[in-house]
């Protein structure tokens, strides 16, 4: 699953050139599409991922779809399971950016945080992560959160917004131990913090 190729193909020119007719709000996702395309590929432009015309949630949203190309798994597959659990703006424009690009992936929102293991992808919004004592650590699965306690509870990618600007914090350890292996591109671009504790699998109803 995971991609190396940074070039820009006909399949990216043609969404840039269909952008005249579609509707403001898609428009604005494709563009925060491609500005973070660009970021996670060339280190020097990723340092320069300001919100100054978009929120953070819709570069989170960004974020978290384009993860997928610097992830590898331990079992591959064409397509791809997109989970959130919790309904804020970041889960909310994550669905409508799938949906756009109507690229195959799946979306579902879950009810709890045991069904975590039919996903590849889990976003968990910080209004559920506040009610978990432990994020569980499935195989296969890469977990995203944006609270302050995600990665120290067994959460992967932390979302911080810093200076004016989006940047994932990554807990190696933790992707390690879900048999996930993260590009170098990416961690290049990412914080790389020491963990409070050691996180131990299990699960939080």
């Amino acid at each position: 699953m995971q991609s190396n190729d940074c070039a820009p193909n006909n399949k990216m020119k043609q969404k840039v050139v269909g952008l005249i007719g579609k509707p403001y709000h898609f428009c604005r996702l494709y563009i925060l599409y491609f500005v973070v395309a660009l970021a996670l590929c060339i280190n020097t432009l990723a340092h320069k991922v300001h919100a100054h015309n978009a929120a953070d949630y819709e570069i989170s949203a960004v974020y978290i779809y384009r993860f997928s190309q610097f992830i590898t798994w331990p079992k591959t597959s064409e397509k791809l399971t997109y989970c959130t659990l919790g309904t804020d703006k970041v889960a909310l424009t994550l669905s409508r950016l799938l949906k756009a690009n109507n690229i195959g992936n799946n979306i579902v929102t879950l009810t709890n945080i045991n069904q975590i293991d039919q996903c590849q992808i889990a976003y968990i919004s910080p209004q559920r992560e506040q009610k978990l004592n432990q994020i569980p650590i499935e195989q296969g699965v890469l977990t995203i959160g944006s609270g302050q306690s995600f990665l120290n509870k067994g959460g992967m990618i932390e979302l911080r917004s810093m200076d004016n600007k989006v940047r994932p914090a990554i807990a190696l350890v933790n992707a390690k131990r879900a048999k996930l292996s993260i590009s170098s591109k990416l961690l290049k671009i990412a914080i790389l913090p020491k963990l409070e504790t050691q996180p131990v699998k299990g699960v939080q109803p």
